[in-house]
């Protein structure tokens, strides 16, 4: 059965006259009249009854002429929709994130995307640590992530690229009755004697939190850990603690809380865009330039390593300013 019979089967029963069906589809009748007859043969039913004043379809006939519809409608629809893949207007795409990029990054990419890209499916996928995410991009579960570094991708994974996203800093989020809350910016060093609420875990904080404090001349004592910055600030704004999150998260009013820089400004773990290397497909395209024209970002993916090596030289640098 081929797709050529099933438009001379349709033909047919639309003009029921072998001559003018083989006019329509642009061909003489005995060929059309062959390739029914083939049909007819292959399936072993009639079709179409002949007669004089040309050619009725049976129930066969008609119900092959369903099908036939549907299957040339399909074939259509194929066709369209692998150019469109090709040309990267339909697919589907699965971008892992932390809960971090909600409070700016985020809703901005996906709205961008939805309106300029209708026909591709974007799906988002959160996940609680960066480790996690870039696992699930290197089984290929995934198709990009927005996590921090550093990324040390696992052993024998492919080679992923880096877009920074963010410039963060480090703020503290303090009691608006704490001793210091009057102050522009904080030392570290003046909270030796406080506990601290860190979130997300995510975003590498407590780790990065302890060498900020290492570099100050203290051990910071942790009360809580968070996933979410709503809850930190709702924690200190309760007493419990001192919050500690990048400046790019604490764009947040809250109720009796107040938000500061620390001095001198340590680099904080920017949000990053990874995806794989070998990844050319149109579709990724689409999302990194909606995300460098929605974030104002020029500059270009780079290798995981050398991203995580600039990354931890200027943490190093900023680090020796607090010692």
């Amino acid at each position: 059965m081929e797709f050529r019979q099933l438009r001379y089967v349709l033909a047919l029963v639309e003009h029921r006259n072998f001559g003018r069906a083989a006019a329509s589809q642009g061909i003489k009748q005995p060929p059309l009249s062959q390739q029914i007859r083939q049909l007819e043969q292959e399936l072993g039913v009639t079709l179409f009854r002949r007669s004089p004043q040309g050619a009725e379809p049976t129930e066969a006939g008609l119900t092959l002429a369903a099908f036939a519809r549907r299957l040339l409608d399909l074939r259509e629809e194929a066709s369209r929709e692998t150019v469109r893949s090709d040309r990267g207007e339909s697919g589907h795409l699965v971008l892992g994130f932390l809960a971090s990029s909600l409070s700016a990054i985020l809703p901005r990419v996906l709205a961008a995307f939805s309106r300029d890209h209708p026909g591709i499916a974007l799906q988002p996928l959160e996940y609680l640590r960066s480790g996690d995410a870039l696992a699930a991009l290197s089984r290929g579960d995934i198709d990009l992530a927005m996590c921090r570094p550093p990324l040390n991708s696992p052993p024998g994974s492919a080679p992923i690229l880096a877009l920074q996203l963010t410039r963060d800093t480090t703020n503290v989020i303090l009691n608006a009755r704490h001793v210091l809350a009057g102050d522009r910016s904080i030392s570290p060093r003046r909270l030796a004697r406080d506990g601290f609420i860190l979130t997300p875990l995510e975003e590498r904080y407590p780790m990065y939190w302890k060498l900020i404090c290492a570099s100050s001349g203290f051990e910071p004592r942790v009360v809580a850990q968070v996933q979410g910055v709503h809850t930190l600030m709702g924690m200190v704004s309760a007493g419990l603690g001192v919050g500690v999150a990048p400046s790019s998260v604490t764009r947040v009013a809250h109720p009796n809380i107040v938000i500061r820089p620390i001095r001198p400004s340590v680099t904080a773990p920017p949000l990053t865009l990874v995806w794989r290397q070998d990844d050319e497909r149109p579709t990724v395209a689409h999302l990194l330039r909606t995300v460098r024209r929605e974030l104002g970002i020029a500059g270009e993916g780079v290798p995981q390593r050398d991203y995580d090596s600039a990354y931890l030289h200027a943490l190093h640098n900023d680090l020796a300013k607090v010692s």
